[in-house]
């Protein structure tokens, strides 16, 4: 048979096969050429490798050095015989050729190479050197429609039987597959519907469980409240004292007790349990009356208080009021000052700014006598914490030295009281220094709102004046400054957002307490002072 060259052509990933019947065998980029390869960079005209039979074998007859051609490993030579299964790499290009001579060949090729068939070599090469390439096609439905004249109607009839069958068998399954998939999705519809009515009365029991945890957390903080506050706080709280005497109107003079009457034998005489007449006149001690409430600090050593126990801490006392009027005096304060828990000194108050329309005062102390570390009380402006029903805690010096004294050991508080019991500053001196003074803490709720009033029902009394309310939030809401005298656990606080005017115009930072000032807060609409009748400071 017509020899010829089968070649192998792998470039990269890429791989395909090549079958020749030439007896010169052109690779290149040129038109002419019978392999194409190279670049746009050569020209097309141009021959890189020319193959030619000679004696029934292919041998290299021009190729170009410059391009790097390998065979089998080595460097190409002119002339080189071509043997089956031998290589040839174009190093410029990175493409191999196989190549595997056809013409009087053993049936198969060695094993180490690959195998070609000599019909298949002989297919190939005929199929290449003739135009008429749909033979096989033609053969193949020629070979069809002479099968099918050649069966017999009872083998179509039974092969279109079993067709048929077959179909109709695939169409019941088919079906019923179908059925058994949409009663399956309908009893998934189910339940997954059964799942949301129970996911939905699910998220109902959580909800309820929410709510009850909500509540006991609420109510494990409500109890743990006062003692936490307390912990943080307490020492911020501090108990003011003070003094204040009568003078005479007009000439400014101090009014005195009279001067002791005494027997023949000395002895004082009495006078009967009447009120003793004030008098600007003789050498009488001056009447000299004592004060104490409670106040707190807020930061910068600003100190938040009422009014009337910074400016008139008379106006608590009835029966100096009626003292006042039967002598036409006037009050004056003297003195007022600080304690704070674990401090051993009182410190000197100056009240800055006040207000009686809120009875609320702002205090400042001395910043060189300001003691290191001392708690800054933070002020809660949110007005929703505030509400019916919310736990408070008060935290204050109700009834004053009396209540600090009694929990001090009787043996000890009676010596203190005869040492110290002539003069209230002195007392709370020496109760300073040993460390006594401590606020007391009681708790309660809110039980109504009024425009410009908290009421609420912890316990206080006389000297809670000026004591800090605390929310829920663990925050300032409100200042005490008065209480119900028929009915003790109705007390009355002012909104803490009342005491941020007062604050800025006093020069208090906002960053001192953690807070900003509510500048608006001045505009909430007034509401007239409680009796004094019913009050008790």
């Amino acid at each position: 048979m017509a020899g010829g060259l089968v070649v192998h052509i792998t470039n990269g990933q890429e791989k395909h096969t090549e079958v020749l019947s030439q007896e010169r065998v052109l690779i290149g980029p040129g038109e002419n050429c019978h392999i194409r390869l190279g670049s746009d960079l050569l020209s097309d005209s141009s021959v890189l490798l020319e193959l030619a039979r000679q004696n029934g074998h292919f041998r290299v007859q021009e190729f170009d050095p410059e391009i790097g051609i390998t065979l089998n490993g080595r460097p190409l030579a002119r002339g080189a015989r071509i043997e089956d299964g031998d290589e040839l790499r174009f190093g410029a290009f990175g493409v191999a050729m196989q190549f595997f001579p056809v013409g009087n060949l053993p049936a198969v090729v060695s094993s180490r190479r690959a195998s070609v068939a000599p019909f298949i070599e002989q297919a190939a090469i005929e199929a290449a050197a003739t135009a008429r390439r749909d033979d096989a096609k033609v053969f193949l439905r020629e070979f069809t429609r002479e099968l099918l004249r050649e069966i017999n109607w009872s083998t179509k009839i039974i092969a279109l039987a079993i067709v048929v069958t077959l179909v109709g068998g695939m169409l019941y399954l088919g079906n019923a597959v179908y059925n058994e998939m949409r009663r399956g999705r309908e009893l998934i519809d189910k339940q997954n519907d059964q799942l949301a009515r129970q996911q939905g009365e699910l998220g109902k029991i959580n909800e309820q469980f929410g709510e009850v945890d909500k509540k006991n957390q609420e109510i494990i903080n409500s109890l743990s409240l006062a003692p936490r506050i307390f912990g943080q706080y307490g020492n911020g709280v501090c108990l003011i004292a003070g003094s204040y005497m009568l003078f005479e109107s007009g000439t400014g003079r101090p009014l005195r007790y009279p001067e002791t009457q005494t027997t023949e034998d000395g002895t004082a005489l009495k006078n009967g349990g009447e009120q003793p007449v004030l008098t600007p006149e003789g050498n009488g001690p001056p009447f000299i009356r004592d004060f104490v409430g409670t106040g707190f600090h807020v930061g910068g050593g600003y100190v938040v208080t009422n009014r009337h126990l910074g400016v008139e801490p008379w106006t608590a006392d009835e029966g100096v009021q009626a003292l006042s009027a039967s002598v036409h005096g006037q009050f004056r304060i003297t003195r007022i000052i600080a304690f704070f828990p674990g401090q051993s000194k009182p410190l000197v108050l100056h009240i800055r700014q006040t207000t009686p329309r809120d009875d609320l005062a702002v205090g400042q102390i001395d910043a060189t006598a300001l003691p290191v570390g001392l708690p800054v009380l933070p002020l809660d402006k949110d007005s929703d914490t505030a509400a019916v029903g919310k736990a408070v805690v008060m935290m204050g010096y109700p009834s004053g030295e009396e209540r600090l004294i009694a929990t001090i050991p009787e043996v000890e508080a009676r010596g203190i009281r005869e040492r110290y019991g002539s003069s209230v500053e002195s007392l709370l001196t020496y109760l300073a220094e040993h460390n006594y003074i401590k606020p007391l803490t009681t708790q309660g709720h809110i039980t109504a709102l009024e425009s410009r009033d908290l009421v609420y029902d912890a316990r206080n009394a006389v000297g809670g004046s000026g004591s800090p309310l605390f929310g829920q939030s663990g925050r300032v809401i409100g200042v005490n400054f008065a209480t119900f005298t028929e009915m003790p656990d109705q007390n009355y606080a002012v909104p803490i957002r009342f005491a941020f005017p007062l604050l800025q115009r006093a020069g208090w930072q906002s960053g001192e307490a953690g807070e900003e000032p509510n500048a608006n807060a001045n505009l909430a609409p007034t509401k007239e002072q409680h009796s004094t009748a019913n009050q008790s400071h």
